[in-house]
């Protein structure tokens, strides 16, 4: 159903999401790298997102600082809504207790030994301030089962391979709640939920649909999110389409931008314009221009972390160069910048965004 409309003849809303802060899933640093690229090549496997890393407090700055010098027609900075993983592997704990147990430690507590980013949580705090960063609930550990990667570390060879080298993603996905039932998944969702109360002094208004099934959704709504992201996305060639790598998300095709579900309290969001690897400004504007005139509805991009924290030569610098062009663009077109959770309460409860 419908609760609440945005009047499209009057707004031009623009929405930034961005997925995988604050996940340790690839590699530390260049050496570390090259490393896991001879893994992979010993192993007769290939990953073309190997080159993305963890943020650090001089990336943060880098974007909160590009960001910062853009302003919509309202005087209001571009605002990265940053959809936020709570945790990651203890591996020197796990690898203490025989591989028999998960542990992990919380981002407000640190990250595993190899992994070290000093100011991190204090600089997305800054940038909250600053009016450029909004932080929402991704995952504990992002697009991975705790309880089945284990189980993988502890049967493969490959696996112990990555694990050695702290690194969890075993290039295929492991939905992070497979293998938990109810009041496992609700205890893991409750967890991190409190730690992101913990960091940002408030709960989460949104999650992505990552890896969720259907009482996930539930769950999420009654531990407080109002909306939930990435109920389905347009590409930039314009077709509405769902994930078929990850075929246990809650998305729906026939799902549309400001949808409202009643029972759960919760609007749905989608993605309309891709800012990722491989897509141009001309591809991106042409995204945002036909969902404000052929859809009527607001534009929400993506464009995750890889883009910007990325060990590839040149490759961070052609995607701040391409971020800075396309928010001129929009900035031209008259966009109004606004984020997530206040788009998903326009719709859900009538507000100002």
């Amino acid at each position: 159903m419908r609760k609440y409309e945005i009047d499209m003849t009057r707004h031009k809303p623009v929405v930034i999401e961005s997925d995988d802060w604050g996940a340790c899933e690839y590699t530390a640093d260049p050496e570390m790298q090259k490393t896991y690229l001879e893994i992979l090549k010993k192993y007769g496997r290939q990953d073309e997102a190997s080159y993305t890393t963890l943020e650090s407090t001089a990336d943060l700055e880098r974007l909160y600082s590009l960001l910062e010098s853009h302003t919509d027609c309202r005087g209001r900075h571009p605002v990265f809504t940053s959809y936020t993983c709570m945790g990651n592997p203890d591996f020197d704990a796990i690898r203490a207790n025989g591989f028999t147990e998960y542990v992990d430690i919380p981002i407000d507590k640190g990250f595993p030994s190899m992994w070290q980013r000093p100011g991190v949580i204090e600089k997305y705090l800054e940038g909250e301030k600053r009016g450029v960063w909004r932080a929402e609930y991704h995952a504990m550990l992002h697009h991975t089962s705790p309880k089945l990667w284990l189980e993988k570390v502890r049967d493969g060879e490959f696996e112990r391979a990555l694990f050695d080298l702290q690194n969890y993603y075993l290039l295929y996905h492991l939905p992070e709640y497979d293998g938990y039932n109810l009041r496992e998944q609700h205890a893991m969702i409750a967890e991190g939920f409190n730690r992101f109360k913990r960091i940002f002094g408030r709960l989460p208004s949104c999650c992505v649909t990552s890896d969720a099934y259907p009482e996930t959704e539930i769950l999420w709504s009654a531990l407080g999110a109002t909306s939930i992201a990435l109920i389905n996305c347009r590409v930039n060639s314009g077709e509405t389409v769902v994930y078929p790598t990850k075929p246990w998300n809650m998305q729906n095709i026939y799902g549309r931008l400001g949808d409202y579900n009643e029972k759960e309290d919760i609007t749905y969001l989608t993605r309309n314009a891709f800012m990722e690897w491989g897509c141009t400004e001309e591809q991106i504007i042409a995204a945002a221009k036909r969902s404000w005139e052929v859809y009527h509805e607001p534009v929400i991009i993506s464009s995750h972390r890889g883009n910007y924290c990325n060990f590839k030569p040149g490759a961070a610098d052609a995607h701040y160069e391409r971020l800075d062009r396309v928010l001129t663009i929009l900035e031209s077109l008259g966009a109004e910048y606004t984020t997530s959770a206040e788009l998903g309460n326009a719709y859900r409860l009538g507000t100002e965004f």
